[in-house]
């Protein structure tokens, strides 16, 4: 065999091999779909199995349990979208670089509010032992405490700030921020943006290294915009 034809035979996945791949496809499809639909309790992985015409018997040679399926989907979508935004992170301030990475999970849960309202119900009680789902937010803390570290070095933040503690605070007030969100029957995008930059600001205001009043009088200016469309 000749080097060409050894590098695509290692490239191209072999016949068996694509087919796996495709298998888990659907079933993927096929949770996504019925967890949409009926909500997660309300869904099977005999129902999943039906869906991606399989047996139930080989659903559970490519995931365990449902929850395991329910992990795989949100590490494949959030976690694209996630990837996408930390590797475009533009040159502004700390607030804004953290809104980026929030904005894009934001705009992908507003895709499909249904879904997401199980990521933010089941995922925090998954046995991480078996899924991983650690892995992600410990992987999106290492990117935030960078970033605020970078922000602490470039004299926006005080020095003596500690950045995974900040990093978690920060995810903290926007998880809830989004539980509230998708606590509405029609979940609007633009709202929750600017609830969750207010919460993060009101947070970051108090340690930056130099007092910012307009980063102050952003917050009650925001504030009272709130107070009025109520």
């Amino acid at each position: 065999m000749n080097s060409s034809a050894k590098i695509s035979t290692i490239l191209v996945p072999g016949r068996r091999e694509r087919g796996k791949r495709a298998k888990l496809a659907r079933i993927k499809r096929a949770a996504r779909v019925l967890f949409s639909r009926r909500g997660f309790d309300a869904t099977t992985t005999r129902a999943i199995a039906a869906a991606a015409d399989i047996g139930a018997g080989t659903l559970f040679l490519y995931a365990g349990s449902k929850e395991d399926l329910l992990v795989m989907i949100f590490r494949e979508e959030v976690g694209a979208a996630v990837d996408g935004a930390v590797a475009t992170i533009p040159a502004v301030p700390l607030l804004d670089q953290i809104m980026h990475i929030f904005g894009a999970m934001i705009a992908h849960h507003g895709e499909n509010p249904a879904l997401a309202r199980i990521f933010v119900k089941e995922l925090p009680f998954v046995e991480d032992m078996r899924h991983g789902v650690a892995d992600f937010i410990r992987n999106l803390f290492t990117t935030m405490a960078a970033m605020i570290e970078r922000a602490k070095a470039g004299g926006e933040l005080r020095e003596d700030v500690a950045s995974w503690q900040l990093a978690e605070n920060l995810f903290a007030l926007f998880f809830q921020r989004l539980q509230q969100w998708l606590s509405g029957r029609k979940p609007r995008s633009a709202d929750i943006r600017e609830r969750v930059r207010q919460a993060l600001e009101l947070q970051l205001i108090g340690l930056r290294k130099v007092d910012q009043p307009a980063a102050a009088k952003r917050i009650r200016a925001g504030r009272t915009r709130r107070a009025a469309s109520r």
